[in-house]
């Protein structure tokens, strides 16, 4: 969390980032929360998706499977992006799923039914998501979406934010971005500084001053992400692998018991 908004930030009428924490700790590939941004990077309104990078998409990392993202174009500048985990059901009785690679959790998939008795998916994580590219480089934005507060209002207060890699046409690399980078000190000082100095009351007005500091921040990941040797801005790769076309049926009925919609 941005030091200079912790007064702000815990503020009744401000969703606090707790219960976030909560909802990402459904998919450990976030558990540690160290390198998240105070502010978003790119406009979504001017970006572009890319198509390749539609689809469903198992997670890994140093091999561990992380969980299985579903990215849906929400229109023609940005996705929806659908995270679940694979779990046991319920009542299920058979030989235990050890999921520990993404070849497991596509032969849980493929091998069992879904629900109580099969597999299962106890919650879900939804990010609003976009392309920038900066210094030569790719990067993607991740927004959490869907939560509010007891008043009924709703703020982000933290983004993630990605350094795209394109290995195959199956296999991307996902590089998380450091926050706390020193390349990124003046614009953390100046961000703190200027939302300390504003104190915004409403939801609305804090997104206004949030995209009145973006460009402090874009102009220092620009400048910094010509060095891609620089250990130090990104986490360590995390690998998206392309789901088997096989096996989309079968992650169709799982999202779908997750996020169930009324048809009737």
């Amino acid at each position: 969390m941005l030091a200079g908004m912790e007064e702000y930030a815990m503020r009744p009428n401000i969703r606090s980032a707790s219960g976030i924490v909560m909802m990402l700790a459904i998919i450990p590939i976030f558990a540690g929360l160290l390198a998240c941004m105070p502010v978003p990077i790119g406009n979504p309104e001017k970006s572009r998706i890319d198509p390749q990078i539609s689809g469903v998409w198992l997670i890994t990392e140093d091999e561990d499977f992380e969980g299985m993202y579903l990215f849906q174009p929400y229109d023609k500048r940005t996705w929806l992006v659908v995270g679940i985990s694979i779990e046991e059901g319920l009542n299920y009785a058979g030989e235990p799923i050890d999921i520990g690679t993404a070849e497991d959790a596509i032969k849980a998939l493929e091998d069992h039914a879904v629900g109580n008795d099969g597999i299962t998916a106890s919650g879900a994580v939804l990010y609003k998501a976009w392309l920038t590219k900066l210094g030569g480089k790719v990067f993607m934005t991740w927004e959490p979406v869907g939560g509010m507060n007891s008043d009924g209002t709703h703020v982000t207060e933290f983004w993630f934010v990605w350094r795209v890699e394109k290995r195959n046409p199956d296999t991307l690399g996902f590089y998380m971005v450091n926050g706390d980078h020193e390349a990124f000190e003046s614009a953390l000082e100046a961000t703190g500084e200027y939302l300390d100095e504003l104190q915004p009351e409403s939801e609305e007005e804090y997104r206004r001053a949030v995209d009145r500091m973006r460009p402090k921040w874009e102009r220092a990941l620009r400048k910094v992400a010509k060095n891609v040797d620089d250990e130090d801005l990104y986490g360590e790769p995390t690998t998206f692998s392309r789901l088997p076309e096989e096996s989309l049926a079968a992650a169709s009925r799982l999202y779908k018991q997750v996020l169930e919609f009324e048809t009737n």
